[in-house]
């Protein structure tokens, strides 16, 4: 049995107070004047301190190192930018994440990499699986007894080719290690009849089968993407579990009148096998259903259906807003026979890279008193 006493070390509102305002005036005298450099060169870094919110960690801080070039010569209009993200971070609820994220373009897009390297440390809030689990108590700042705290190594590179016109086919590798998993004694997590709640890892090898026509990784205007992805977790390959995941990822955008932007997304996440906690479909986060905390409804299946619309304010300011409805579910009838999950909001946005359209954003997603959160993060939510 696990057991642990969990400790808290909340920061003081001052403290997040004055980390916010050295983070702006950052922007202010380091940001923008990395912007008005030379703009004939290939390669953008920018090292900035990180200052962000969610549901899921409330206030964190750190610092993120963005590199930003072309694998060809900068004029070149077939080719997006490539970037390589890294950060380190610290929350108030003592989770810290260590991680890597990188996306490049060979030239012509013959071939795309992602790349996703973490290490974290992450107390984590569990309500149980399916779509009927009941509300708890907003979290306080730093664990308690509703939480179980794991440790996580991921690995994830998907490397895909070009086969025709905008058509990709690809191939990936998954690895995680789940370790120093603790929770209280009697607790929920305790009693849960859940695969993952040891030591394990998984390990899978897959492919993909995508369809791209967007004409910006951060912010399209135009284009589609339809996307689907399929591994494998076998206990040949070291995994503890055997599981297979499929994932369909459908995204439309369109530009309409006055530069204005509707963008639309339906996900699909479906497990067939022993898929462990970390494995589990996760309704909510920064990336999905906003408002949820990420993994306030779990199962083995998801499908959501989100639309924004992104409206150019000024200069490097934008606005959004935007509603998703979707479930969790074990059994296909039960996306609909259950009550669907729905949420609402809106956002703003600032350019820090204006020609590429990264934006900073602040979204505040609501479904009920018990399932609303403000995100201060970085990049779209599709």
């Amino acid at each position: 049995m696990h057991q642990h006493t969990f400790n808290t070390n909340p920061f003081r509102l001052t403290i997040i107070y004055k980390g916010l305002l050295i983070w702006l005036l950052c922007i202010q005298t380091i940001g923008i004047a990395q912007f008005k450099r030379d703009t004939t060169k290939k390669v953008k870094v920018i090292v900035l301190p990180l200052v962000f919110r969610s549901p899921e960690t409330l206030w964190a801080f750190g610092i993120t190192t963005s590199v930003s070039f072309k694998t060809t010569h900068k004029n070149d209009s077939l080719t997006r930018t490539s970037t390589i993200q890294a950060l380190g971070m610290y929350t108030q609820r003592n989770q810290n994440v260590e991680a890597i994220d990188a996306t490049i373009f060979f030239p012509k897009e013959e071939y795309i990499l992602t790349c996703q390297i973490s290490h974290s440390f992450y107390p984590d809030r569990y309500w149980g699986v399916g779509s009927s689990t009941k509300d708890l108590p907003k979290p306080k700042v730093g664990p308690d007894k509703r939480d179980y705290n794991f440790e996580q190594l991921y690995f994830y590179p998907h490397i895909k080719k070009k086969v025709a016109k905008d058509f990709f086919v690809g191939a990936l590798y998954e690895f995680q290690k789940v370790y120093n998993i603790h929770y209280n004694k009697e607790s929920l997590f305790d009693s849960a009849h859940i695969f993952g709640k040891t030591d394990h890892m998984m390990s899978g090898l897959g492919s993909s089968i995508s369809y791209d026509t967007r004409n910006s990784s951060y912010w399209p205007t135009k284009g589609i993407l339809v996307q689907g992805t399929f591994t494998y977790f076998n206990t040949y390959l070291g995994s503890s579990y055997t599981d297979l995941k499929t994932t369909v990822d459908i995204r439309y955008f369109k530009k309409l009148m006055h530069h204005t932007v509707i963008a639309a997304q339906l996900y699909n996440y479906t497990n067939t096998g022993q898929p462990p906690i970390r494995e589990l479909a996760m309704l909510g986060g920064a990336g999905n259903m906003r408002g949820f905390y990420q993994g306030r409804f779990r199962d083995n299946n998801m499908t959501t259906l989100i639309a924004e619309y992104r409206i150019p304010v000024w200069k490097r300011f934008s606005a959004v807003v935007f509603g998703g409805i979707g479930n969790v579910y074990r059994k296909i009838n039960e996306l609909v026979t259950n009550t669907p999950k729905h949420s609402f909001g809106g956002g703003i946005r600032f350019a820090v890279l204006p020609k590429e359209k990264l934006n900073i954003r602040v979204d505040y997603g609501y479904y009920n008193q018990n399932n609303r959160g403000f995100y201060f993060t970085v990049g779209e939510c599709f």
